[in-house]
């Protein structure tokens, strides 16, 4: 009988819920309310057997709902000196300021919520009063702790300390990024100043002001080989006078042709950036480095909006250029070519090996002190048979090349029994010496140039 009983109960219990879910929605679902003191955000949600997803979707909804009816207000001072600079319409920068406005809701209230068997509803409000309280106070603070760091800007850029001026002002932006669509008028320094446009401006004009400038503009390099000086890059800050910049960021890059080089350098205390060029890979015979000011390096760039990025973007960055007139490694070769006992007056082996690497962009020099690689030819021909009145000849053949920096011997290979032809001994000899030539060239060349791009 009792479980009779509490059976019974719980089927009451059933229906007074499936009651309660059935009732009549509240006017504020089925008609928006409207108050001119109110913002008013209501959201909604399916509801998926077995999940509850449904309030927190519902939820975010009615935050982004109440967030719209925010109107975003851009100013005429920042259009002209933000919107314009940032290179993006007026319209994306509406909607980037309201994704910010619903991320940073603050102060609203939960005034009711309302389901049935299908749907999750949820409304929220936010007093005008208390959100433009809240949001003053927070353009307060923000703009606070930006004119702190503004003031230790300018006073940096007073003591000719311009990379920790540079370094201010662009922390400065950060504070008051949120609140780009607002004048942020406020006192510095005895007057009224925008402070936005001012850090603009400052950044802008302490940029214009920066000149950087090479030691040596065109530097001779040599293919896969490092540059035997850094690339010096002086900076100066020019005013009444040229004041060198230490500690100043600066990133390098071939902007034609290719290499290996130290990408980010700082200017010392003499203003001076040193980049080492640890190989230089392209075939070009012109090449080119550009230089930088690395302004990122000075901001943290995952926090920074995109409109910021775009706005420093559109910064006048202080570049330069060193030119780099490339050449191929030198080549000095030495050919002992015998023909039966007899040095030939014209070589064979030696010719082809340079006409095959000077397509490669290797020159070639006779003084061995000069060469990067010494590349030592032995050949000798001997003689064959004859038959019915064409005569066989062979060419045994050897070649060592040294890298004459280390001193190492990177190639070696020798050839046997290259057969050439002629109407006599003399002529099948050289003959063979052709062949010989043209075979070690084919071995030879990749190999030595895999081994030298090493």
């Amino acid at each position: 009988m009792k479980r009779i009983f509490q059976f019974l109960l719980l089927i009451c219990l059933f229906f007074q819920f499936d009651l309660l879910l059935a009732k009549k929605a509240p006017d504020w679902v089925t008609s928006r309310p409207i108050y001119k003191e109110f913002y008013i955000g209501i959201g909604y949600a399916s509801k998926v057997k077995g999940s509850s997803e449904h309030i927190e979707i519902a939820k975010n909804g009615a935050l982004k709902n109440l967030a719209s009816e925010i109107t975003v207000n851009i100013s005429g001072e920042v259009i002209s000196n933000v919107v314009e600079k940032s290179g993006i319409l007026e319209e994306e920068l509406k909607s980037l300021i309201r994704s910010t406005t619903e991320a940073e809701l603050e102060g609203y209230e939960l005034v009711d919520e309302w389901q049935n068997k299908k749907e999750y509803w949820v409304y929220y409000r936010l007093s005008k009063v208390i959100y433009r309280k809240l949001r003053q106070e927070n353009i307060d603070k923000a703009v606070s702790l930006s004119l702190n760091l503004f003031s230790e800007a300018k006073k940096n850029e007073t003591s000719k300390n311009y990379e920790k001026a540079l370094l201010y002002y662009l922390q400065a932006l950060g504070p008051i990024e949120k609140y780009i669509t607002e004048t942020l008028q406020t006192e510095f320094g005895g007057r009224t100043i925008y402070l936005n446009n001012e850090i603009y401006f400052s950044i802008q004009n302490l940029l214009s002001n920066i000149e950087l400038k090479p030691v040596k503009a065109n530097v001779e390099a040599k293919r896969n080989k490092a540059l035997k000086q850094p690339l010096v890059v002086k900076a100066f800050y020019y005013e009444a006078d040229k004041t060198l910049i230490s500690n100043l960021p600066l990133a390098f890059a071939f902007t034609r042709g290719d290499g290996d080089l130290i990408k980010n350098v700082r200017t010392n205390m003499n203003g001076e950036a040193r980049c080492k060029v640890s190989k230089v890979t392209s075939n070009e015979s012109m090449q080119m480095v550009g230089v930088k000011l690395d302004i990122s390096r000075l901001i943290n760039q995952d926090s920074t909006s995109f409109v910021y990025q775009n706005i420093l973007k559109s910064f006048p960055i202080p570049t330069t250029k060193i030119i780099l007139n490339v050449f191929g490694l030198a080549f000095c070769i030495e050919s002992d070519e015998t023909n039966f006992g007899k040095k030939l007056s014209i070589l064979h082996v030696e010719p082809k090996l340079k006409e095959d690497f000077a397509m490669k962009g290797f020159t070639f020099t006779e003084d061995i002190n000069k060469a990067d690689l010494y590349v030592k030819v032995n050949a000798k021909s001997r003689e064959g048979s004859e038959m019915y009145g064409m005569f066989t000849a062979f060419v045994d053949l050897s070649v060592s090349v040294t890298e004459m920096d280390s001193g190492d011997e990177i190639y070696k290979c020798s050839l046997n029994n290259v057969s050439g032809q002629g109407l006599d001994f003399e002529k099948a000899g050289l003959k063979a010496f052709e062949n010989a030539a043209d075979e070690i060239s084919e071995d030879m060349l990749p190999i030595v140039m895999k081994l030298i791009d090493q």
